[in-house]
């Protein structure tokens, strides 16, 4: 009869701490196990080099990916091209809760650029990796896209390029 009141006691015990894990919020709460992002972004040019730069409450160290496309890229063949990274693609790192990639543009005409900023990319350092999913599936929110069974958040930024 002792085991048996052990045992109750044993499930009991494991039923409170679940609840309690799971959180006590109203209909905002974030479930538990899930985690959202904030994500924001800018340009700045600094006479022939677009910084991307933004904000971000990722942890130090998370790595984010970006791409930058020229709209000219849409209008003519890539053989016609005046510079061969009117697409670019690449990573940043997150440092403070800011981050900043760099392009040259050398050669880049007149037009709009989209610049689209991503996470997750992997690989990620393990402490992030762990808070977020191997392929983000902790992400939630409404800058979430699933695709397949990973989950991405992203932010877009398009502006005019005039120099």
């Amino acid at each position: 009869m002792l085991w048996m009141t052990r045992s109750a006691c044993a499930g009991l015990l494991c039923w409170l701490m679940a609840g309690c894990a799971a959180g006590t919020g109203g209909s905002d709460a974030t479930p538990a196990g899930t985690e959202r992002v904030v994500l924001e972004t800018t340009h700045d040019i600094r006479w022939r080099e677009l910084r991307i730069e933004g904000t971000t409450d990722l942890p130090d160290g998370a790595v984010l990916s970006y791409r930058v496309t020229h709209a000219i890229t849409d209008e003519v063949p890539v053989d016609e091209w005046p510079a061969r990274n009117l697409i670019a693609d690449g990573t940043a790192v997150v440092q403070g809760g800011l981050y900043r990639a760099s392009l040259n543009t050398r050669y880049w005409p007149r037009g709009t650029v989209r610049v689209r900023v991503e996470f997750p990319v992997a690989p990620q350092p393990d402490p992030v990796r762990l808070q977020y999913g191997q392929f983000g599936e902790r992400l939630t929110g409404d800058n979430v896209t699933a695709l397949g069974p990973s989950r991405v958040v992203s932010v877009e930024h398009t502006f005019e390029w005039t120099r």
